[in-house]
């Protein structure tokens, strides 16, 4: 039996991705990192239109590669960070945090906050131990910044459920000119402190590659805007720069 047979018989997710180590995406944890490969949002600044627009094009990664990975290095890592793409619109993606959470590991969990249901059984079943929740821009401008009509009513469910539940969170916006600017960002941060989020991070957007080939054109906030937009945001919430 071949080594994809063998993942595609463990596990129902799309897993195109491995970051093996990296101390970046969870604070304080040395962490695997696992990109799963699809996504519901079409975010035209997005960093990894390879796994949103042609996941099944892409070859898959084994459950056995991973397994075996995550084997060898039980004592060096900390968790495992499962991120995309979109995690929640992967139909086994509960199964498979099971079985991660078989082997030890704590989970961290990076979503786009639109399957509030699936969130909310992750989180009754303690398969997940961190959320870090994607906000893209302030409800006016959400569809824009996702690149299809959503759902905000969601959007607010699953913020309510992080921000309700006993499980450390983040939440975080890139800011985007035009998408995610200065106006929006202050916004949100006003919104996250009314529902008591425990930390809100902006990220510098990156022109290098994005989903849609215009917005590499698009010059960044230069970085003391961007400490001043964060001071500000401190008004409501603890709030941090990344990138």
């Amino acid at each position: 039996m071949g080594e994809a047979n063998t993942y595609l018989e463990v596990s129902n997710i799309k897993l195109q991705g491995i970051m093996p180590v990296t101390m970046l995406d969870w604070k304080s944890r040395v962490a695997c990192t696992l990109f799963m490969g699809g996504c519901n949002f079409r975010c035209p600044f997005c960093q990894n239109p390879e796994l949103v627009l042609g996941p099944d094009k892409n070859p898959f990664i084994s459950w056995n590669k991973v397994k075996n990975h995550l084997e060898n290095k039980r004592k060096w890592l900390d968790g495992v960070v499962i991120t995309g793409g979109e995690p929640t619109i992967n139909n086994g993606l509960k199964d498979f945090l099971s079985m991660l959470k078989t082997m030890g590991y704590p989970t961290k969990l990076d979503t786009n906050g639109t399957r509030p249901r699936v969130l909310s059984r992750l989180i009754k079943e303690k398969l997940v131990d961190y959320i870090a929740m994607d906000v893209k821009s302030n409800f006016n401008n959400y569809s824009k910044a996702a690149g299809v009509p959503v759902d905000i009513e969601k959007i607010k469910e699953s913020i309510h459920l992080i921000t309700k539940s006993e499980i450390n969170h983040e939440f975080r916006t890139t800011v985007v000119p035009g998408f995610a600017d200065e106006s929006n960002v202050f916004e949100i941060a006003g919104y996250l402190g009314e529902q008591n989020a425990q930390h809100y991070y902006l990220q510098q957007f990156n022109s290098t590659i994005t989903l849609d080939p215009e917005l590499m054109k698009l010059e960044p906030l230069k970085k003391e805007i961007l400490l001043n937009l964060t001071e500000k945001c401190r008004r409501f919430l603890p709030t941090e720069l990344r990138g």
